[in-house]
């Protein structure tokens, strides 16, 4: 290569060599040639989304799916990845169950990286032999199964060992866990948690994996140039994963699909997954059912919908006083542009996966039904819905309970920019009836306020307070009770069928203990052990009350101040709190009520639970000042900066 530089207007910096040879001659004449380095150094590559690079550059080599890496097989996996290379984004933590390729996308950040913004690189694994399996038979042939990352490979045979690759320019490190002294004494600028709950634990002396491995990152934190991921499936909620994502994230990302046939955007739950015990005719035996057109869903359509979905924010408290609370949240890169956070963090429930059947975690939950071991219910929590195993036999005390206790008066609803709706359960005694009546808020956060509770003799006296009183908020803005629900076993079944039969929007309730699926509703023609018709007929609600005593529990956990709390207005009195406390989980996992104890209190509330979830509120959606559902912008994502 020769090149010619014009004597004119030469810049007094050059050497004085050049500048005295210039003085001798018009032109200076280089000979030689630009090495690949000076090459790849001078060159400016174009910009480009990484989840646009990865299609073209990634390549598959174990798993179901080999091959080049294509965003549709796992969409819910592209916009993280863009995500990630966000400028303000500094760590990105992602909660998932396992057959849902969260460890892939961290190995497809590492492939961008690489060719787009070098820099040293440490995986930090369990223990040390998954440490070396991943390096070997994943890392190592995801750089030379690509075109693109296998240029960076150098020809020393001793730049591919199993506990570190080196690049021609950068290098990537294999750590363990239980190793102090692998996640020592080396600056790193991308920081890779993998399966953080399985890590051992530590002594009170030394420090913890994830702080030794952070510390590793201080030089390019001064920079603003790191990047750490956090990535795990959930076990406990004191573990890693889950306190990262409660008590680290600034704000937690869910994935919300879109209906095939009526479009309509959905956060999907284990509760729509419906099945039955003998083959459905035309659907398969397990199928998911859309809230809004009611359409069922075999696993084909399931993959359709999340295929045009979209990841929104969960709501937060400072959104909700603000009045800006609409579920679905904003969209992702709405999000990250107006509000800018370091820590974001993602949840990647089994069902959305398309390597993941929706019989399989209908399976899990009727395997837990049918044995019920902690153990199966754990697995079903941490493996298909991404959820840490809450330790229900936790002592409740009544100080607890009043503990949630907030300034409204009995009697007054929280206000409009919170309620969606007002519901009531009655529990039904001989000599009268128990019943609460809560508000509740929008979306799958679930929040609720007591509204009023007590007990009334009569069937009068009941209609009078759910149907004839007003329950008003501070600006006088009246709400009606839109669900409800009274106990329908026991002494007084056909009194409480034929009272539902005059009021049909009132669902009697039956609980049980083991059932195929959260609640169902099954047309009752007969009163009980008769074949004499009810008028009309009723609709029998029946539930797994273990499923939701289970929610409740966890639900009575959550601060006052924190999203989805259960709160009690200011009147509520310790005869209540007393009855909230009396139910505890026996050694066969169910829940049990000593016969000495009242339980009233804490059955209207696992009641209001079920029929929540019959009016699916936690997918109502607030409205804007028009009653038009806020509509979301997308922003595309700017490559690594």
């Amino acid at each position: 290569m020769q090149s010619t530089i014009i004597n004119a207007g030469v810049p007094p910096w050059l050497p004085a060599s050049i500048l005295k040879q210039i003085e001798q001659d018009s032109t200076v004449t280089f000979n030689g040639s630009f090495s690949a380095a000076d090459k790849k150094i001078m060159r400016t590559a174009r910009p480009i989304k990484m989840s646009t690079w990865v299609e073209k550059h990634r390549v598959i080599t174990t798993g179901p799916r080999p091959g080049h890496w294509k965003n549709r097989t796992t969409p819910y996996l592209t916009d993280i990845m863009d995500a990630s290379t966000y400028k303000s984004v500094r760590t990105i933590i992602v909660c998932a169950t396992p057959q849902v390729g969260k460890s892939e996308v961290a190995h497809n950040f590492v492939s961008y990286a690489i060719d787009r913004a070098p820099g040293d690189v440490l995986y930090i694994y369990p223990d040390e032999t998954t440490a070396k399996e991943n390096s070997r038979d994943r890392i190592i042939p995801m750089l030379q199964s690509s075109s693109k990352l296998n240029e960076y490979l150098t020809d020393a045979d001793d730049d591919l060992a199993s506990i570190r690759i080196k690049l021609q320019h950068m290098a990537i490190y294999f750590a363990w866990a239980s190793s102090p002294a692998r996640l020592a004494n080396k600056p790193i600028r991308y920081l890779i948690f993998d399966e953080i709950d399985k890590y051992p634990e530590t002594s009170k002396r030394e420090s913890d994996s994830i702080s030794l491995g952070e510390k590793r990152t201080q030089t390019f934190r001064r920079m603003g140039k790191e990047k750490i991921w956090k990535i795990s499936t959930p076990t406990v909620e004191s573990a890693a994963i889950w306190q990262a994502m409660t008590k680290e994230a600034q704000v937690i990302f869910d994935y919300w699909v879109r209906c095939p046939y009526c479009d309509e955007l959905q956060l999907m739950s284990f509760p729509r997954i419906k099945w039955k015990k003998e083959k459905s005719e035309g659907h398969g035996s397990v199928w998911y059912e859309c809230p809004h057109c009611e359409k069922r869903w075999n696993d084909d359509q399931r993959d359709k919908a999340v295929l045009m979905g979209e990841w929104h924010a969960r709501s937060t408290d400072w959104e909700k006083h603000e009045g800006r609370e609409d579920p679905p949240g904003a969209s992702l890169f709405n999000y990250l542009k107006n509000h800018r956070p370091a820590k974001i963090g993602f949840h990647i429930p089994s069902w959305i996966s398309p390597f993941v059947s929706l019989s399989e975690p209908a399976a899990a939950f009727l395997k837990y039904e049918k044995t019920n071991k902690k153990d199966d219910l754990k697995d079903f929590k941490n493996g298909f819905c991404a959820e840490p195993w809450v330790i229900h036999e936790i002592e409740r005390s009544e100080d607890t309970i009043l503990a949630l206790r907030d300034d409204r008066p009995r009697g007054v609803v929280p206000g409009e920019r919170v309620v969606s709706c007002l519901t009531v359960a009655i529990d039904t005694q001989d000599n009268g009836f128990w019943y609460e009546i809560r508000a509740w808020g929008w979306g799958l956060i679930q929040e609720s306020w007591q509204i009023r509770e007590g007990f009334v003799p009569s069937f009068a006296a009941l209609e009078q307070i759910i149907f004839d009183d007003e329950y008003l908020d501070e600006d006088g803005k009246r709400y009606i009770i839109q669900g409800f629900v009274i106990d329908a076993m026991g002494h007084r079944t056909k009194e409480v069928y034929e009272w539902c039969s005059q009021h049909r929007r009132v669902f009697p309730f039956k609980g049980e203990a083991k059932m195929n699926e959260p609640f169902m509703i099954k047309r009752q023609p007969y009163y009980p052990k008769t074949k004499i018709l009810i008028p009309g007929g009723v609709n029998l609600l029946r539930a797994n009350v273990n499923y939701y005593k289970d929610n409740l529990s966890s639900k009575l956990e959550i601060a006052p101040a924190d999203p989805g709390a259960w709160h009690l207005h200011s009147e509520t009195n310790i005869d209540w709190a007393q009855q909230m406390t009396a139910e505890y989980v026996n050694e066969k996992g169910l829940w049990e009520c000593p016969p000495s104890k009242a339980n009233h209190a804490w059955d209207v509330s696992v009641y209001n639970l079920v029929i929540a979830d019959v009016l699916g509120i936690k997918f109502k959606k607030r409205k804007d000042d028009t009653g038009q559902p806020v509509k979301k912008r997308r922003v595309i994502s700017k490559g690594l900066q």
